[in-house]
């Protein structure tokens, strides 16, 4: 059913106001109470000077230690702040947790790279692994930049990132981003020996120092770019990793025990993907975490942004309700316009057509594809679509 979808987006102007948006962000996981709430993968960031680094959980628990005494001993030596995402909580295409830390001076952070990199060097010496190296290719290190700085670090035509790797014969590899923007992250991998990794990793430090300042590096710095990873009961719908009620805080995996929204199922799911908590699962947080991490300019955009999608003539009564009560209830929780209109040459399927600030519209667009949905559902069941008005059998009047 969802095939019948075909979306496409285009920014154009608009004259609807923007939506403000607020900062929420939640504390150290691994130290004190955080100072205000916040949503899941951020923290309270609140120190100039911000450095991350991806750690296997091999490498997280030498560096947390027992009862949290060798980060206990890592904040007193070096006055930084350094916290941990948690246990289920790992970077995006990886099952590495990500460390933030943060400290007034850049050398504090230089100095936690290199308490870091001992540790990593502790665990290879006690067991080598494909994710911290083996001897003798070298200690493998990963940090995660901002693309802004990812580019300070490549340099003109490659020309820094040449320079460091013939300098400290590490091999210095920087992915390509997964999003536009200044903030969009990078991942540098470095591999070689510890003291070839602290010398990439102090060029790599600079650089991201020098953009601390700019409007969108808090945001940044506070989102982890995490989301939880849990392992469902595929076949038993709303039992997720913990129990959880169904459609509350069960997880669902997916079709062939592949991909789950992590919303609580209903049993007709089977196996499981990294999936979360009812309300918070791993599409959810995705979304969470993409807007925590836009900047102001995009969120508040004055020109607004228009999405469309193709839907069936079919259904199109129940996307808009009895009188149009539907997209009205719609625009109105949202303040966007919505429109229905034919396609030229295309009998069969109608335009769905969604303009406003760039979260109204995508929350009506969310808010348009539940009532989609739902009258898909009604229609499979031979139900009359929402809103439809049903006639009973001929009678006296």
């Amino acid at each position: 059913p969802i095939a019948e979808l075909r979306g496409e987006v285009e920014a154009r102007a608009c004259t609807r106001p923007t939506m403000k948006r607020r900062h929420d962000y939640d504390g150290d996981r691994d130290g004190p109470p955080p100072k205000k709430p916040g949503g899941k993968g951020g923290r309270n960031i609140d120190l100039p000077y911000v450095l991350k680094i991806l750690a296997p959980e091999v490498l997280a628990s030498a560096v947390i230690g027992r009862g949290g005494a060798n980060i206990k001993a890592l904040r007193e030596s070096t006055g930084a702040k350094v916290a941990f995402t948690d246990h289920n909580e790992f970077f995006p295409g990886t099952e590495s947790r990500v460390c933030t830390a943060q400290a007034n001076t850049e050398e504090a952070l230089n100095e936690v790279v290199a308490q870091i990199v001992a540790r990593v060097s502790e665990c290879v010496e006690s067991s080598s692994s494909d994710d911290l190296g083996q001897p003798p290719d070298g200690l493998i290190f990963r940090t995660v930049l901002p693309r802004a700085a990812g580019g300070g670090l490549i340099g003109k035509g490659g020309a820094t990132i040449k320079q460091l790797r013939e300098q400290t014969g590490a091999k210095v590899s920087v992915s390509d981003p997964e999003m536009q923007g200044p903030g969009a992250d990078q991942v540098v991998t470095i591999t070689g020996s510890a003291q070839g990794i602290e010398q990439v990793m102090a060029e790599a430090n600079k650089q991201v120092q020098l953009v601390n300042e700019e409007p969108w590096f808090q945001g940044w710095a506070a989102s982890s770019g995490c989301h939880p990873s849990y392992s469902g009961e595929g076949g038993k719908g709303g039992k997720g990793s913990k129990g959880g009620r169904g459609g509350d805080e069960g997880s669902r995996g997916g079709r062939n025990g592949e991909w789950g929204d992590g919303s609580g199922g209903g049993g007709s799911w089977g196996g499981s993907y990294r999936g979360g908590r009812g309300g918070g699962g791993t599409g959810v947080n995705i979304l969470l975490d993409v807007a925590r991490g836009l900047p102001h300019h995009v969120m508040e955009d004055s020109r607004g942004f228009a999405l469309s999608c193709v839907v069936p003539n079919r259904l199109v009564g129940g996307l808009i309700g009895r009188g149009g009560a539907g997209t009205q209830e719609v625009q109105g929780q949202t303040g966007t316009k919505i429109g229905i209109r034919e396609i030229h040459g295309d009998p069969e399927n109608r335009s769905l057509n969604i303009a406003g600030p760039l979260p109204n519209a995508c929350a009506a667009y969310m808010l348009m594809m539940k009532r989609y949905l739902d009258s898909e559902q009604q229609a499979l069941s031979g139900a009359p679509p929402p809103g439809t008005m049903v006639r009973g059998p001929p009678g006296r009047r």
